[in-house]
């Protein structure tokens, strides 16, 4: 290594023929997917959310045959999908993220 003085260097490759090019192709061209987590959580989310949408129009039903008005079967449905929700879902689903992502960053610089 040199701190003064003239020097002369020969050009290789420029561009995307560098490694370093290759690379950002490389990293350029890859295809965001769902992570195994976010597709269970999807899927828990569409199960929940049907059970809950079927319960409330069984019960909005129900409610219409045993003769209530049908501003109180509306009530019916609408507190029966939103019973239907766990209080708990969002903080399980943000700390169920946060423990992924420290697993995949354990296994990334276990890998190295």
């Amino acid at each position: 290594m040199s701190t003064i003085g003239t020097c002369r260097g020969i050009v290789v490759s420029t561009g995307d023929r560098t490694v370093m090019g290759r690379i950002a192709n490389l990293a350029s061209g890859l295809q965001i997917g769902q992570t195994p987590i976010n597709k269970e959580i999807n899927h828990f989310i569409h199960l929940i959310t049907s059970v809950a949408v079927f319960l409330g129009v069984s019960f909005f039903v129900i409610a219409f045959i045993l003769g209530y008005h049908w501003l109180e079967a509306v009530i019916f449905l609408i507190g029966i999908i939103v019973a239907n929700v766990p209080e708990g879902l969002l903080a399980t689903v943000t700390v169920s993220k946060k423990h992924y992502l420290f697993l995949m960053v354990g296994s990334i610089g276990s890998s190295f």
